[in-house]
């Protein structure tokens, strides 16, 4: 099963990106997408805009993880973007929103799609985690990061 940190290159990490809403967001993400993997911006943007009109992809605790089915995508890619502020998002805690993970997975990705998933919301339930993700200011460093991380056995 992949895993965020398989998949999560440097240059889908988007730093201190200046956004001011999530459609701003959603065009930054779709323009490095295009840029790095040759996939068209306005549907990347389109379809990560109308998975969040169904429901916010917020998690709670400054965390969301918009993602979308993309038609003809051979393969899962994912991004990490940080705004320069945070972004009002709809999360059920209603604090704005400080760390985006993207996903975009093939039409019939289902499983694969699921299991990355949930182990982003594994990764950014724990408090040291995000502490230590927000310490992070280069695309390597967070890289190195979300393939190191180890929980804390409970």
């Amino acid at each position: 099963m992949l895993s965020l940190a398989d998949i999560l290159l440097p240059e889908d990490i988007l730093l201190d990106l200046d956004v001011t809403n999530p459609a701003a967001l959603f065009d930054a993400i779709g323009r490095n997408m295009q840029r790095w993997h040759g996939l068209a911006r306005v549907p990347v943007a389109e379809v990560l805009g109308q998975r969040e009109a169904l429901g916010s992809t917020a998690l709670g605790q400054g965390v969301a993880i918009p993602h979308g089915r993309l038609a003809g995508l051979r393969q899962t890619h994912a991004a990490y973007a940080r705004p320069r502020r945070p972004l009002p998002f709809n999360a059920p805690d209603g604090k704005p929103v400080t760390d985006f993970v993207v996903l975009l997975v093939p039409e019939r990705a289902t499983e694969e799609h699921l299991g990355i998933l949930a182990g982003i919301s594994g990764l950014f339930t724990d408090p040291r985690f995000r502490e230590a993700l927000h310490a992070c200011t280069d695309p390597h460093e967070i890289r190195s990061l979300f393939r190191s991380w180890q929980p804390t056995a409970a």
